[in-house]
């Protein structure tokens, strides 16, 4: 595995485009990439972003784009050219994108051409704030002709320096408004280097985008993590659990990265295709990585009963670039637990007062290495807050065993105080997951008089039992089954059945939607 770190983030794909120009880099449902005309593409790209729209290094530019070429493209076009990237959310509304491009101060918009339906574009395209680029790509043999020959060579482009801005992610939002989180290209190449190691990945693997490439989950894990070993990316446009399995079958997929719930929502398509006598190949796969939220151990076991590989549990956040420990491959696996802090990663549980906790004390989760941030962008004190003595505070709370494996309990601001006594939501739902009746569920505290705060649960019952079920009956065998293994103050005193829970891009469980949920119901 070559090392890239201390780099422009385009030296991954610029290697490989030179020493093995013919090794598929990208494919999609339509086409197929080398590194080669990947190269090509990129090279053109930066020169119209160049040329037309005087794009320059520092230079913020927003892209919005489902996982294609197209974002690929130019998202090593804009990196070339040592301009800012600002991944776009595609499942934002109009007005929160126009947010975040005001907060960043972008000087333009990469459009991917699907947008042009909606009517945000049409708005952009009369802006005067910032240039609109919205153009299908040409086939790479239709690009080669406009490009000079010094275009070709890597060294035209200036690998700059790695501390600088890479990338601007910003928050999905769960805890408050969204903020710009500061990446540079460190940052990324160091996280995607240790997660190289922990896959053990090789020039063999075939990646595939299942989640987003807006999130730095899909940047660092999969597409960047892909390019620093030479394998290849199976670009899945949009999630669909068919479409994802199908592409396993077809391009023999060998590393998949997914969130909880869409191991559950592929689990869910595969019992009921093989219903219909549709079966999928999946015996290529050699890992499922599991991150950016906590899997309930009734799932991990389900999924590798499935799947037929071993789950490796991670977890990660936007401000460590993604990845911050994981279980090994080789070497014991603690289900339940997010396993080690990465190579070149520390790991501490801290008290309030900044303290190191000793093992199997709850605390606050920290970290420290070069895969924590720059800051906030343009939040001089919420940086100085979340990043103090070195340690990045990620408010999420947990704890570690001797042997330095952490598990997660929960977000500091989830916490359900009952009386005095701390609940932690994750504790409730992995019970909850134990019983048959449950799809999937969320837990969140709620007013009460007496006892400051009460546990109220959210379930989506399976299809069978939700088919025809009668909800005083359900409530009594669920209280049950959470009295057989939770203490009574921890078993949930309101209950509500619902079609779906409320998540962000990544998987992550919007308490919040569930906490404005109840306070509308209440106002009515």
């Amino acid at each position: 595995m070559l090392d890239f770190r201390g780099k422009n983030l385009i030296s991954r794909l610029a290697h490989f485009a030179l020493s093995d120009p013919d090794k598929t880099a990208l494919i999609t449902s339509e086409s197929a990439w080398t590194y080669a005309a990947l190269w090509q593409a990129v090279q053109v790209q930066s020169r119209v972003l160049t040329e037309m729209y005087s794009v320059k290094p520092g230079d913020r530019v927003a892209l919005l784009a489902w996982n294609t070429p197209f974002w690929v493209i130019h998202y090593f076009a804009l990196l070339s050219l040592n301009a800012v990237v600002i991944p776009l959310n595609t499942r934002l509304s109009f007005e929160e994108w126009e947010s975040i491009l005001q907060d960043a101060a972008a000087v333009g918009l990469l459009l991917d051409p699907d947008f042009l339906e909606q009517d945000a574009p049409a708005h952009w395209h009369r802006s005067s704030d910032f240039w609109v680029y919205a153009q299908a790509l040409e086939i790479p043999t239709n690009l080669v002709k406009l490009t000079q020959a010094k275009h070709n060579k890597v060294e035209h482009y200036a690998l700059g320096e790695s501390a600088k801005l890479a990338v601007l992610i910003y928050t999905s939002g769960t805890t408050g408004k969204p903020k710009g989180v500061m990446l540079s290209h460190q940052n990324i190449a160091a996280d995607a280097h240790a997660n190289c190691q922990v896959i053990e990945a090789t020039a063999r693997d075939v990646f595939i985008t299942v989640s987003p490439l807006f999130h730095v989950f899909g940047q660092t894990n999969v597409l960047l993590s892909a390019f620093g070993v030479g394998g290849t990316v199976v670009l899945v446009k949009k999630f669909s659990p068919k479409a994802v399995l199908e592409a396993i079958e077809t391009h023999k997929v060998t590393f998949l990265a997914a969130v909880p719930t869409m191991y559950q929502m592929m689990m869910a398509a595969l019992q009921e295709l093989q219903k219909r006598g549709r079966r999928f190949k999946l015996n290529s796969l050699r890992v499922c990585h599991s991150g950016a939220a906590p899997m309930p151990v009734a799932v991990l076991e389900q999924v590798e009963k499935v799947f037929g590989a071993p789950v490796q549990e991670g977890y990660g956040l936007s401000e460590a670039s993604s990845i911050v420990c994981s279980n090994p491959l080789h070497g014991p696996r603690k289900p339940g637990t997010v396993g080690l802090a990465l190579p070149g990663v520390t790991l501490g549980i801290l008290d309030e007062c900044g303290q190191m906790l000793p093992p199997r004390t709850m605390g606050e989760i920290a970290v420290r290495g070069p895969i924590v941030m720059m800051g906030y962008w343009q939040r001089p004190e919420e940086t100085a807050h979340a990043v103090r003595q070195g340690w990045l505070h990620t408010k999420d709370m947990g704890m570690m065993d001797e042997d330095g494996y952490v598990r997660i309990l929960d977000r500091e601001d989830d916490l359900i105080n009952r009386g005095g006594s701390k609940i932690y939501p994750r504790e409730v739902e992995e019970v909850l997951y134990l019983d048959a009746s449950v799809q999937s569920c969320a837990v969140i505290g709620v007013a009460s008089e007496l006892y400051h705060q009460e546990v109220k649960a959210f379930v989506v019952l399976t299809p069978e039992v939700a088919g025809s079920f009668e909800t005083s009956t359900v409530i009594e065998n669920l209280k049950k089954h959470c009295q057989l293994h939770l203490a009574d103050y921890k078993v949930p005193r309101f209950w509500a059945f619902i079609q779906e829970i409320p998540k962000g891009a990544t998987g992550k469980i919007l308490r919040r939607q569930l906490r404005q949920l109840v306070e509308n119901q209440e106002e009515q």
